[in-house]
């Protein structure tokens, strides 16, 4: 599985997500959100969208209105959000090109390839924003 700019961005909105329920921050908006890990609001908000419509993040609208993590981060892992935004199964490309591993011999990085596509996936599957909850750790801006 390969994780791509967009989900790398969701983990990084999620971990401050996860950051504001320990502090018991309540609803931030997608601005506060944006600025905390420097992303444009349009990217922020497109994230959060997507996060909120899987059921990760809860919003509303209007005065007031905001984004918090959907329930307990020790819940929810990483693995969860990068596939709101990669394709499940995806693994890396063999430096041969398209379609060469598994239609030919595999090519000399085949074996390391596919090591270090499990440990990812693993490392994702084992991983969860309850991380970024715990007391003490917090990357927020003052």
């Amino acid at each position: 599985m390969q994780v791509g700019k967009t989900a790398q961005n969701a983990i990084a909105v999620m971990s401050y997500l996860a950051e504001c329920y320990r502090d018991q921050t309540g609803l931030v908006s997608s601005q506060n959100v944006a600025d905390a890990r420097i992303l444009s609001k349009p990217l922020a908000a497109k994230i959060l969208t997507t996060l909120s419509q899987a059921g990760y993040v809860k919003g509303s609208t209007g005065p007031g209105g905001g984004y918090a993590i959907a329930g307990d981060p020790k819940k929810i892992r990483l693995i969860d959000v990068v596939n709101c935004f990669e394709v499940k199964n995806k693994i890396m490309q063999c430096p041969f090109g398209e379609g060469w591993c598994g239609n030919h011999d595999p090519c000399p990085m085949h074996d390391k390839i596919i090591k270090m596509t499990e440990e990812m996936e693993h490392f994702l599957e084992a991983s969860n924003f309850g991380t970024f909850a715990q007391p003490g750790h917090s990357s927020k801006r003052p």
